[in-house]
């Protein structure tokens, strides 16, 4: 019987020393890899952790970039030419090029009032005839406020008012475009803010139509 338990316990104790071997054996790495100790590859575990977590946080900031893109095209789009507005000057420019005629309202020649009258028709207004009569046509505003489908005046002085324009394209503070027949190149944009203009600049005006 005392022979039989010592066979046991001896047996017994043969089977917790295998066990702990096998959980105490070095980690090997995968077959034709250079050796890592277990020491080794929880290092490297821990690094692999680490980048996959800044390659989140780089995801996560692009992310916002491309929302701020997204965001910065719906306000340009919410900046878009009111349709009336947008007519006009389309029609206007359809004119580009067009000789100087006085009183002329077509293709074959076109004065600056003309060029208004024959624009605005596009949307059936009517615009008075004269640029000192379209002059009258709106409530004034500052250059500094000025926007696409105003009317700007140009003359030697308020009770003197001889020539008449567009404004198309607000680009700046000192670029602002305008249509208007020259009497020298015809139809033609200028900027607003060119010394020749701002010599003769009386006024502008908003129509009331927009």
């Amino acid at each position: 019987m005392k022979t039989l338990f010592t066979t046991s316990a001896l047996f017994i104790f043969f089977l917790l020393v295998m066990v702990s071997c096998q959980s105490s054996q070095p980690v090997f790495s995968k077959r034709g890899e250079e050796y890592q100790s277990a020491r080794e590859i929880a290092a490297a575990k821990r690094a692999a952790k680490k980048s996959g977590r800044r390659g989140e946080t780089n995801r996560g900031i692009a992310g916002t970039s491309k929302d701020r893109t997204s965001r910065t095209r719906v306000s340009n789009r919410s900046r878009n030419l009111d349709k009336d507005v947008a007519t006009v000057i389309q029609a206007a420019r359809s004119y580009t090029g067009v000789p100087y005629r006085w009183g002329g309202t077509t293709r074959v020649g076109m004065d600056c009032s003309g060029l208004l009258c024959t624009s605005f028709q596009s949307i059936d207004v009517a615009l008075p005839r004269t640029s000192e009569e379209q002059s009258r046509y709106g409530s004034e505003v500052k250059p500094k406020d000025l926007r696409e489908g105003d009317l700007v005046f140009f003359g030697e002085s308020k009770r003197n008012i001889t020539h008449v324009g567009m404004v198309t394209e607000v680009i700046g503070p000192n670029e602002v475009r305008f249509i208007h027949a020259s009497t020298s190149l015809g139809v033609i944009e200028n900027n607003l803010y060119a010394e020749h203009y701002q010599k003769i600049f009386i006024k502008a005006v908003r129509p009331p139509v927009f």
